[in-house]
């Protein structure tokens, strides 16, 4: 059951603070009225929690809210209403910040709050997106459809993340691996040939003394170039949250040979399938453009979508706007421009979004397959000098023994 906090006056002289249980707000204040009690303020337990830090909302993943989602459209589908579709899905969750959070939206749902409003008390786990499209469905009588079309956007966006993830993680794992396996090499393998190889008394090979100048740079400056690695990442993140440093980090990436392309083709999926959802669900075009604006990551493309929204609202048309843009290419324009002649620019932007994701796990899939032979070759070359470099006058002792 839901706890709230509460401040009360026992008399125009003496106040009292202290918790009580309730399912609602309006229970709460009547539990505090029949204690003789005058309330004076009246929260749920969840928001002080929030306030003091104690609740952290990363704890709550994104999987987590989708899975919500996805039961909640079962529920409402089966006849099932809100605050019990809420009741049934909170005692079966096993994140327990995520349970507190459901008990509290169902206890501003009985106080007579519509399920959007409610979910508007915490924009980190409901962003506008999410709520804007809830309220859509109230205001037009579908909130059953609503949440299904939502269900399958969250659903569609964490595949799509996952699959990123995927075809990231195992080139990222294998140079790790190698980094860390050269930097053993040279720290602890190495130094210990050192004393052999100057005990010969005699000249030895380019390669070697090129090995041991670099462990022996390494080890004396060890601590040196990690303090400066670290100090770099620190000021590099630093300008980079920076608005400046943001802009420039976004072009940047857009303009990068290989990258630009990827990131120009997530964002505009991005983009075109969250248009999709809430123009499908009844958002205004100009409304869906602000909304969906929050969900671009890249700077640059987030002031061409308010370029949009402003062009739109002076009457043009949404592809002529994007006409204008060097950055949406003419296959989009052209989707865009037969959705609108159709009057299916939800489907057509749908079509967009789902052919650049298949592009963009295309492209990854293509370049982690180049990345891994390539890495491999790489350190293994590296391998192999420091083991010729330690052969090397071995191999002189033999020749000059003979």
């Amino acid at each position: 059951m839901p706890r709230y906090t509460y401040l009360a006056k026992l008399n125009p002289q003496n106040s009292i603070q202290g918790e009580i249980e309730a399912e609602t707000e309006q229970e709460a204040i009547n539990k505090l009225t029949a204690m003789g009690y005058f309330p004076v303020s009246l929260s749920p337990k969840l928001v002080s929690l929030e306030k003091q830090g104690i609740l952290s909302f990363r704890k709550v993943p994104r999987k987590d809210i989708v899975m919500f989602t996805r039961q909640l459209s079962s529920l409402i589908d089966s006849g099932i209403n809100i605050t019990s579709g809420l009741n049934m899905i909170a005692k079966q969750c096993n994140n327990k910040y995520l349970k507190i959070i459901l008990n509290d939206i169902n206890a501003k749902i009985k106080d007579g709050k519509s399920l959007s409003e409610s979910l508007e008390s915490y924009p980190k786990l409901f962003p506008s997106l999410y709520s804007s499209t809830i309220r859509t469905g109230e205001a037009g009588g579908s909130l059953n459809e609503t949440l299904k079309r939502l269900s399958a956007f969250l659903e569609k966006g964490e595949e799509f993340r996952d699959s990123l993830q995927a075809a990231l993680t195992y080139p990222f794992f294998i140079l790790i691996v190698s980094v860390l396996t050269i930097f053993v090499l040279l720290m602890f393998v190495v130094p210990r040939l050192i004393t052999m190889f100057e005990d010969m008394g005699q000249a030895l090979p380019l390669p070697t003394r090129i090995l041991i100048n670099s462990s022996g740079f390494l080890r004396t400056h060890a601590g040196i170039i990690i303090a400066v690695a670290f100090a770099a990442v620190f000021f590099l993140r630093r300008f980079y949250i920076s608005p400046k440093g943001k802009i420039l980090f976004d072009q940047l990436r857009l303009k990068a040979i290989i990258l630009g392309p990827i990131v120009l083709k997530t964002e505009i999926s991005r983009l075109m399938r969250t248009l999709s959802l809430l123009l499908s669900s009844g958002v205004p075009i100009t409304s869906s453009l602000e909304v969906s604006n929050s969900v671009v990551e890249n700077q640059i493309l987030k002031s061409e979508v308010q370029k949009f929204k402003q062009r739109i609202s002076e009457g043009t048309s949404f592809s002529d706007s994007l006409k204008d843009s060097a950055f949406f290419p003419e296959f989009v324009t052209n989707i865009v421009a037969v959705g609108e002649e159709t009057g299916r620019l939800d489907q057509a932007l749908l079509r967009i979004a789902n052919d650049y994701e298949k592009e963009v796990e295309r492209t990854l899939n293509t370049i982690t397959r180049m990345l891994e032979p390539i890495i491999i070759l790489v350190m293994g070359l590296i391998v192999g000098f420091i083991v010729l470099s330690m052969l090397l006058p071995i191999f002189q002792i033999n020749l000059i023994a003979k």
